[in-house]
This record gives structure tokens, C-alpha cells and sequence, in this order.
């Protein structure tokens, strides 16, 4: 769901919060007008604490992100060299390897769009086991391609480990919290800054809330990077190099 639909419907809630607070009869603009040289003040370090602390969250988050695209990106480029170098194999290993590595592919992929997060299966761990069997045999059966089949093998599992491990990373709950708590005093707050026109004053109101919602939301995909948000790291990678394998198989068959 992109930003905009998410920011909507909370535009439309915001919208009657503000318009039954500022029609209340407890609301008396004279007095808040009156009280104006300190509010400012006080607001403004209410919002530099939200400021921070979602500046400091927004990186750490960010940084988790990379690292995750990494390795990814990381697993499938070793996938796809580990499948091309393996057309060097004899023929009994380079089928059945050929068959593995389509068959971990596909089952990272089935399992990332059922569970929407990275982990360990016995299906994807029996599929690797195939692989490092496959691997041991080119010992036996040409032992001068065993170095680098088990250097780029070994890439794939260093690659995957990581980004099982990014995966994984979540932001604290008491920061999560903290800044949810933070997000809430910057925009119930907002509507108590003394604006005498009403218009003026949801216009500056929606404009800090709507920021505050789009920086939260913004942490909350980058917190959860394989659910589907405003983005996310997709199967896409995986699913081209399915294709590109295909694609070579093809050009390979009609020499």
C-alpha cells in the first residue's frame, strides 16, 4: 500500500479530531493566544525530541536495509555465477546441480511470500544439503574445479546467512514505542498553539501530523522490510534469476 492510501484515511480521522476539539467549548483560542510566548517554546522541544530521535531510528533502520538488499543481491549474483560455472561439471553432477539450484531458488522464494520473513526451513536446508553433496562429488569426479565451486557454494551460504540474519533485525520496542508516544504528543499538541482562523490553523495542524504519520510509517516498512508496505524487498531478484536460467538452458539446448 503506498504512502498516499495509508496517509488518507488518517487525514480523514485527524481531520474530525481537529474539528470537534477546536469547536469544543472547552477550546478558548483567547487564552491560548494569550499564553503564546511560552507554547512555541515548549512545543518546540517537544518536536526536537521527535526530531532526534526519529533521525537516530531512520538511520539505523536504513543502515539494516542496506545490509539486507546486500545480501540478497549478494546470494542471487552467487547463485547465478555457482549455476554457470557448473556447465563445466560432468555430465552426472551438472544435471541433478542444475535441478538443486532451481529447486533453492524456488523454495526461498515460496517461503518468503508465505511467511514474509526470512528463516530457516528443513525443505530449504534439505535442498543446500543436496548442493553440498553435489559439491563433495566434483572432489571426486573432477577435483580441479573443487576450489572454486566451493568458494562460490560457500558465498551463497555466507550471503544467505546474512540475510536471514538482516532480516531478523528489528527495532527495539521500547524506542518504538517511545516514538509512537512522541508522535502523539507532536500532533495532539499541535492543536493547542493559539491560531485564531481555523483554516490557518488545520493547515499548519494536518501539515505537522501528516509528517509526523509519513516519518512513523516510513520506520515501520523499513522495520519490517519483506512485508509489503510502502516498499519492500521483493522476491524479484530470485524470480529473474529463475528466468535467466530458463533463458540459458533454452540457448544451451538449441546449440
Amino acid at each position: 500500500m503506498s504512502l498516499i492510501k495509508k496517509l488518507l484515511p488518517f487525514l480523514i480521522v485527524f481531520t474530525l479530531i481537529f474539528y470537534f476539539v477546536r469547536t469544543s467549548d472547552a477550546y478558548n483560542t483567547r487564552i491560548l493566544v494569550a499564553d503564546l510566548g511560552g507554547v512555541p517554546w515548549l512545543y518546540a522541544a517537544v518536536s526536537t525530541i521527535f526530531g532526534v530521535l526519529a533521525a537516530f531510528a531512520v538511520q539505523k533502520e536504513w543502515d539494516a536495509w542496506n545490509a539486507l538488499s546486500e545480501a540478497v543481491n549478494g546470494e542471487v549474483d552467487s547463485l547465478e555465477k555457482l549455476y554457470l560455472w557448473s556447465d563445466h561439471f560432468p555430465e552426472k553432477i551438472r544435471r541433478p546441480f542444475h535441478e538443486n539450484i532451481k529447486k533453492y531458488t524456488s523454495l526461498v522464494i515460496a517461503q518468503w511470500r508465505s511467511t514474509e520473513r526470512g528463516e530457516k526451513t528443513p525443505e530449504i536446508d534439505n535442498a543446500l544439503g543436496a548442493l553440498n553433496d553435489d559439491i563433495y562429488r566434483i572432489f571426486t569426479e573432477a577435483p580441479e574445479l573443487m576450489p572454486t565451486s566451493f568458494s562460490l557454494f560457500s558465498n551463497v551460504m555466507q550471503y544467505r546467512s546474512y540475510r536471514i540474519q538482516d532480516s531478523k533485525r528489528h527495532m527495539p520496542p521500547m524506542l518504538k514505542n517511545t516514538l509512537q508516544y512522541a508522535a502523539f504528543l507532536l500532533i495532539f499538541l499541535s492543536m493547542f498553539i493559539g491560531i485564531k482562523n481555523i483554516w490557518l490553523a488545520f493547515l499548519f495542524t494536518a501539515s505537522i501530523a501528516s509528517l509526523a504519520f509519513s516519518i512513523f510509517t516510513v520506520l515501520r516498512d523499513l522495520d519490517n522490510p519483506l512485508k509489503p508496505g510502502s516498499w519492500h524487498i521483493t522476491t524479484r531478484d530470485y524470480e529473474d534469476l529463475l528466468a535467466r536460467i530458463a533463458t540459458h538452458e533454452k540457448s544451451v539446448g538449441s546449440e
